[in-house]
């Protein structure tokens, strides 16, 4: 190891075993007293109460004016401040893919924290490393949010390794659902399969294991018949091809998607995925959205990944000079370099991208009209999706598309708890649910992008000042600096 990611290594243990330590120290009782406490899954807000918290749950939630303190409690006076529940960021990548575990672990799990996320869920990444961490968080060695995770995502072909697990048959099918829940899988994540069959063998198998299965919508499935197998989540709009559901022309042009990957003609797709999005129908769109909403079915737009692709989300200029990149090792910093020509887009590729994300706005904003149900999540590390950060974005433009700011924070609360079927211990602040808080200086229900304005978290009970988020920052940013390259 070279010199400074020693001297890196030490001042990340350091701060980790100092946070421990300090949570060994935690008084019996920790009190955050005269907050307005914030109520996600019905908007509301409650001034003036205290939150008593001990052994990492929330103990009760008083009127301020009520509370007697308990002796030796530690009381947080939290006047003028807004408590809402910890975030959840629904679509990460924590552990592989890009993310390499040399240095996310350093680098992304601080990151996470220090921006109020508590909880994620892992889409595709390296399932040994996730439970190791997920191990060394649960029992107080590790800060980190809580992590769920699916290990490798099933495709369609290429080499098994930490990521993906490649099937090419019913049996393998069948085996991958057993083996990764056998290994400790929380979900099943599909890119892609090679047919029909072989994704109801998943889905069949999934429902016998009592394993919920996600991902994205093949091309030779529709939404429909997806969400009628018992697809819990679908995540993206363009990846999941739902223009093509809601296309006049949907037999024609997934006949010819199909037969278009069958050739392996890499011209094709675009083509026909945008001719989709022109014969868009309101009437197969609702009828859709019904088929949703009716069987249960959440969708996972990450809008924020695909506007980063986009020339509007910033000019290679800004994006070469976004102080963002100071947690992003230099290997990937290279891999992203938009002043290295071969990383830039092409005329056409940037319109297409444009043209995708103006459609998955639009078909975000009907699905929130007809009650379809939303979850927040980033999918960093995407090209210039920062862990943390752009979760925040994606509530942004959540927003943007006609969710209020209190819809808007239930999708990456109380809306992801319903959707982990842990209503009462996530996403909300009352008795009995874990104290994963974050306290902000100013009121996210009237503007979402206030809940960037954090002055405090709690996880686990365990409370992180502003002062120690800053040192979370700090560490983040001296790790991606000493990740050597590949």
């Amino acid at each position: 190891m070279q010199r400074v990611g020693k001297i890196t290594f030490l001042l990340v243990l350091g701060l980790a075993m100092t946070i421990a330590l300090n949570a060994a120290d935690e008084p019996q009782v920790l009190a955050i007293t005269h907050a307005a406490v914030i109520d996600p899954a019905t908007g509301s807000l409650r001034t003036d109460q205290t939150v008593v918290i001990a052994g990492g749950r929330i103990q009760r939630v008083v009127p301020s004016p009520n509370y007697q303190p308990e002796k030796g409690a530690r009381i947080i006076e939290a006047r003028g401040k807004f408590l809402i529940p910890g975030l959840w960021d629904m679509h990460v990548h924590i552990a592989g893919i890009s993310a390499d575990p040399n240095w996310s672990k350093k680098v992304i799990l601080p990151l996470l924290i220090a921006h109020g996320i508590t909880g994620v869920r892992d889409m595709g990444g390296d399932l040994s490393v996730l439970r190791s961490w997920k191990h060394e968080i649960e029992t107080g060695k590790l800060l980190g949010p809580r992590i769920l995770a699916g290990g490798p995502m099933i495709v369609p072909s290429g080499k098994k390794t930490p990521e993906q697990w490649p099937i090419t048959n019913l049996d393998e099918a069948r085996a991958a659902v057993h083996e990764l829940k056998g290994q400790g899988a929380d979900f099943i994540k599909i890119i892609s399969v090679p047919s029909r069959e072989i994704f109801f063998a998943i889905a069949e198998e999934a429902n016998k294991e009592k394993i919920p299965f996600v991902g994205h919508v093949p091309v030779a499935v529709t939404a429909s018949e997806a969400s009628n197998a018992g697809m819990r989540s679908i995540e993206h709009i363009v990846y999941s091809n739902l223009a093509l559901d809601c296309s006049a022309k949907e037999n024609e042009l997934r006949d010819a998607l199909l037969e278009a990957r069958r050739k392996r003609d890499q011209s094709a797709p675009g083509r026909i995925l945008a001719e989709a999005v022109s014969t868009y129908s309101p009437e197969k769109a609702a009828a859709l959205w019904a088929k949703f909403k009716k069987n249960g079915t959440w969708v996972t737009p990450t809008l924020v990944a695909i506007e980063e692709q986009t020339p509007q989300a910033a000019t290679p200029e800004e994006q070469a000079s976004d102080p963002r990149l100071e947690f992003v090792p230099a290997s990937l910093r290279k891999e992203w370099d938009p002043r290295d020509p071969k990383n830039r887009a092409s005329e056409e590729d940037q319109k297409w991208w444009t043209d995708q994300f103006a459609n998955d706005k639009k078909l975000t904003r009907d699905m929130h009209k007809a009650g379809v149900s939303l979850l927040a999540g980033s999918d960093s590390l995407d090209r210039f999706v920062f862990p943390g950060f752009a979760l925040h974005q994606e509530l942004a433009i959540l927003n943007q598309q006609g969710l209020t700011p209190p819809e808007a924070l239930r999708t990456a609360t109380s809306d992801a708890a319903k959707f982990l079927g842990r209503e009462g211990e996530f996403g909300t602040i009352e008795s009995g649910a874990h104290a994963d808080l974050v306290l902000l200086d100013e009121n996210p229900l009237q503007k979402i992008s206030k809940t960037t304005k954090i002055f405090a978290v709690v996880r686990e009970g365990i409370y992180l000042d502003r002062a120690t988020l800053d040192q979370l920052l700090s560490q983040a940013k001296a790790a991606a600096k000493a990740a050597s390259p590949k």
